[in-house]
Parts: C-alpha cells; structure tokens; sequence
C-alpha cells in the first residue's frame, strides 16, 4: 500500500474509532500495531500481553538503524550423500570425528560425512554443547553419560547413544571438562 492509501485507512480507523467502534487490528509489524491504536498487545506461547510502547519504540529505533536481520537463527548441518544433501539438526549429532582428514557426523549410530573441518563444526556447534575431547573427536555433552577413567592417564566419554559409543578423552582436556560440567 502506498502513502495516501495508508492515511486513508489511518483517517477510517480514527473516524471508527471517534463513534466509539472498537477495532481489533493484527500485524506482524510491531510498529504499525503501535502507530494505529493508544495499545497493542503482544501474542505469543504465554498469551496475549500489553506492550509498553515507549520500552518498544526505543527497541524500534535500534534496530530500525542496525541491519536487519532475520528473527530465527538457524544452524544445521550438512552431509552430501550421493545426489542429496541431508541437514541435520545439531542435537541429533551424538559426536564428530576427524578421519584421514575428513569429518563424518554419527547420527543414531549411522556415519555420514561432512564437508567441514573439525575447527569449523567446533567453531559453528560450541553454542549447542559441542566439546572437543581429543583432536579428532567434538561431542555432543548432551549425550555423555559417563566419564571413564581407564589408566592414570587416559580417559573416555561413554555416551547415551543406540550404540554405546565410548570417545578417548585427553588427558589436557580434563579439567576443560570438569569446569563445564561445574564437577
């Protein structure tokens, strides 16, 4: 809608609203909610909430001037298999291990390659848990159920995975773990 038809359903909305006509207007545009109406609301999975215009219209101005970007992030990780390319969401990855310089991604217990070095995935995956135990294994903690102590100097982590995988720990790694896991 260009400018003048946009006052001229502002001007409808005013009249309605001067003979006492009650309006319920929806928008996925929180600025037009705030421009037509004295309240707009906020509707989302805890209910329908007042929004506090002057708190909104600040947050309005400040990404009005950053660069817009989209409301979800989304992350998923890529695996080419013959003709398709299959995207897995990262907590289906139980762990990743570098092999002869190429990365495969164990998904319940299946082995599928990725195109991305270990650096990388540590890189993209650390917000969603990812730790890198040893040089060529990241693993998810999500999915750790035991930390094994073998020999003075060698550990594993054992997972709640289909098949029970068991992933080496470095020695180096250890306390790196034991703070993330706060033990």
């Amino acid at each position: 809608m260009d400018r003048s038809g946009a006052k001229l359903v502002m001007e409808g909305i005013m009249e309605l609203r001067k003979s006492g006509t009650a309006l319920l207007i929806t928008s996925v545009h929180l600025k037009d909610a705030i421009l037509v109406g004295e309240k707009a609301y906020r509707l989302d999975e805890d209910g329908c909430k007042e929004i506090d215009n002057k708190e909104e219209e600040a947050k309005e101005d400040k990404s009005s001037t950053a660069e817009v970007k989209s409301t979800y992030t989304l992350e998923k990780i890529s695996s080419k298999i013959e003709d398709k390319i299959l995207l897995f969401d990262p907590k289906e990855i139980d762990y990743i291990e570098s092999e002869e310089g190429s990365s495969y991604l164990y998904i319940r217990g299946e082995k599928f390659p990725c195109n991305l070095s270990l650096t990388e995935l540590e890189e993209r995956l650390a917000c969603f848990g990812f730790f890198r135990s040893h040089r060529s294994y990241l693993v998810n903690l999500q999915r750790v159920r035991e930390v094994v102590t073998w020999t003075r100097n060698s550990y594993s982590l054992n997972l709640e995975d289909k098949v029970k995988s068991s992933i080496p720990l470095s020695k180096g790694r250890l306390e790196e773990l034991k703070s993330i896991l706060k033990l």
